[in-house]
């Protein structure tokens, strides 16, 4: 038995912690031990898109009941689909399918879609509408959807008497069950890393001299980025023991962001120059980068630029970015271009300009290129 003066212990213990005080049988006393489990469900996704473009439409209109227009093959999620228009399935006016092809893979396949109608230029002119979950399969391989059954709406929207149809399919691919605790993958810190190398010189073992400005380098990762790069630079007929090379005809700025790129795969474009000295322009920076990574092989810095380039044009720089993406036949930013000058807004203010009339020169097939660009618009 326990003393007086330990229960008054005991006591005072329990007041001080009270979740302590929970009554136990002495003869069925256990230690519970909990086992815990995980699972996850997983949904994939993959959509696309179809632009089903008719021209002519009205003609399509005075066909009869029965009458349809079939898309070509689009592919989205491994599986081939078209499209099926009909200009006047019924009374209510006009209808499109969505259609699954033959497959290469076996079983169900489901699959949403939106809808919507557009002008030549690709603007909306009708709100979307989007289909519900369906189960393609052997017994159904095509659901519609109602489009606009209104005359007013063709008449009155429509340029030149065509219309583009957009499909977006989005297949929903199988689900399953991780019953295992999922492993979480840290993000990759490559780029980081190598940056690291470039900034902070570790290791360096050649330095860059270009236009009076010193860069430190690693051959090996150079190398491995650009081989056209290394074999002008680092080729058998080069001293193994010079690590002091000098770029000419290159400014440091350029030559900055090329070693950015090789080092982290990324190009976010140059700054804006301050002061009046054309050599520092950004726009002129990217243009001169861009070449420099085409005679390089460093194609995907290419494209950046390209981007870059075609999303700046400007009425300021439209014709000189033209005559660059002409010369260098850089046929995305020439589109671009062309698009820009092909606007109503634009036309009359530079087709005039001394500095366009030297283009045209230069390159006769520019204006007929745009003058075709006006005539589709």
């Amino acid at each position: 038995m326990m003393s007086e003066k330990g229960n008054s212990i005991l006591e005072s213990f329990l007041r001080c912690f009270p979740y302590l005080a929970i009554p136990v049988s002495p003869s069925k006393s256990r230690l519970t031990v909990e086992n815990v489990t995980s699972s996850m469900i997983t949904t994939e996704e993959a959509t696309g898109s179809h632009l089903f473009k008719i021209k002519g439409h009205s003609v399509q209109k005075l066909t009869g009941r029965g009458h349809f227009l079939k898309s070509a093959t689009f592919k989205v999620g491994g599986y081939n689909w078209y499209l099926m228009y009909y200009p006047n399935e019924d009374d209510c006016g006009n209808s499109i399918y969505l259609c699954l092809k033959s497959s290469q893979k076996e079983g169900n396949v489901r699959a949403s879609w939106t809808f919507t109608v557009l002008d030549q230029n690709e603007r909306q002119l009708s709100q979307s509408r989007t289909s519900d979950i369906v189960t393609f399969n052997g017994r159904l391989n095509r659901v519609g959807l109602r489009c606009h059954t209104s005359p007013a709406f063709w008449s009155w929207y429509l340029k030149d008497d065509c219309v583009v149809l957009k499909c977006t399919v989005t297949v929903v691919k199988e689900s399953f069950v991780d019953s295992s605790n999922p492993i979480v993958m840290p993000p990759s810190k490559v780029q980081q890393q190598l940056g690291h190398l470039l900034r902070t010189g570790y290791e360096a073992d050649v330095n860059f001299e270009v236009d009076g400005e010193i860069f430190g380098g690693h051959k090996c990762i150079i190398h491995a980025r650009s081989p056209v790069f290394s074999e002008t630079y680092f080729g058998l007929t080069k001293e193994k023991f010079d690590t002091k090379i000098r770029i000419k005809e290159m400014k440091a700025p350029v030559f900055k962001a090329l070693l950015h790129f090789i080092y982290n795969d990324s190009f976010s474009g140059f700054k804006k120059m301050k002061g009046n000295d054309e050599t520092q322009d950004s726009g002129l920076l990217t243009q001169e980068l861009m070449v420099v990574a085409d005679r390089y092989g460093l194609e995907r810095l290419r494209i950046m630029c390209e981007k870059i380039l075609s999303h700046g044009v400007d009425i300021n720089n439209v014709v000189s970015l033209l005559s660059f993406a002409q010369s260098h036949s850089y046929n995305h930013l020439k589109a671009s271009c062309l698009k820009f000058l092909a606007s109503p807004d634009t036309f009359g203010a530079v087709v005039e300009t001394e500095q366009f009339q030297y283009l045209v020169r230069c390159h006769p097939l520019i204006l007929k290129e745009l003058l075709e660009k006006r005539d589709c618009n």
